[in-house]
Order: structure tokens, then sequence, then C-alpha cells
């Protein structure tokens, strides 16, 4: 007996993250941020000679933004370094991902008849969604995805999916 292989409805294949939506400003943003935590860390630095309590007080401030936009610079660079590849079939949603900087992939696929419902977050330059099953719960990252988004919120809503916009302040199930 031969089984017929589903065929692909729709499949995304990310952007390169040049092409992320406000990309430039974030950079300048974060750029901005490492020159003030040097400036500021070494203003720390001369302010212990004159009053230790006020300079001790500025080192751990800016220690603590370095320790945050070190996390957002790591996270930069992890998204820089992630493609991903979405496809949808008549009967499920796969999520390939490719991960450079450690040199993984995986792939994680729900049925849609499991699907109970989706969150839907429409932001430009983080839009994501969450198909939400018994079994798991696949987050599938749209922003790199390009201008085709809708066209996968469209198939989804055509095949019955609950879909749920987070923006519209829309009530999410339990």
């Amino acid at each position: 007996m031969v089984t017929a292989k589903p065929q692909i409805a729709i499949k995304l294949v990310s952007k390169p993250y040049s092409k992320r939506t406000a990309l430039g400003p974030l950079l300048v943003g974060i750029a901005v941020g490492w020159i003030f935590a040097g400036l500021w860390a070494v203003t720390g630095i001369c302010a212990l000679w004159h009053n230790v309590a006020w300079g001790l007080m500025l080192i751990a401030s800016t220690s603590g933004f370095s320790l945050f936009l070190g996390l957002m610079t790591y996270s930069m660079v992890r998204d820089a370094n992630r493609s991903f590849v979405f496809e949808l079939t008549d009967s499920d949603a796969v999520l390939y991902v490719y991960d450079r900087l450690k040199k993984r992939k995986s792939t994680q696929m729900v049925l849609l008849d499991d699907v109970k419902y989706v969150e839907y977050y429409p932001y430009s330059d983080s839009s994501a969604m969450i198909l939400h099953t018994a079994y798991a719960q696949m987050e599938v990252p749209l922003w790199p995805l390009g201008e085709q988004v809708k066209d996968v919120i469209d198939f989804l809503d055509g095949r019955g999916v609950k879909i749920f916009n987070v923006q519209f302040d829309d009530v999410i199930p339990d």
C-alpha cells in the first residue's frame, strides 16, 4: 500500500536577519547603551576616590545595566544565527529551526486537527503565534518569515482553528 505524502500548502522561509524590522534603531540603541555603560563605569571608578558609597552605587547600577545589555546583545546574536522554515499542510504544521551558533537543527510538529487554539501576536518586529495542543505548545516566530504571515493566519482560520489576537485583547482560554 502506497501512502501519499501530504502536499505543502504554505512554506515560509525566514529572511536574513539584516532585513528584520527596526534592526537599525535597535543596533544604534544597544551601541549607545554600551558607550554610556562604559562612561558610567569610568565615572563610578573616579567617584570611588571622592565618595565610596556613591562610587559603589554607580558601579553596581552600571553592572546591572551592563548585564541587561549583555543579555540583549546575546539575544540579537542568537537570533541573527537562527533561520526558520515553517510548513503547513492539510494535516500538520512543522517548524524547522537551524541554529548556526550552537550548530543544531530542531524540528517541531503538531497535527492541525489537535490544535485547540492559536495565540497570535501581530507586533511588527516580534510577531509570533503559539499553537496550543494537548501535547505541545509550538511557538512560531513570524517576524523573520516575511509578508506571507497573513496567509498562514487565513489558512488556519479557514480550517476552523480559533485564533486569539492578543492585540485586540481577545480572551484566551485556559
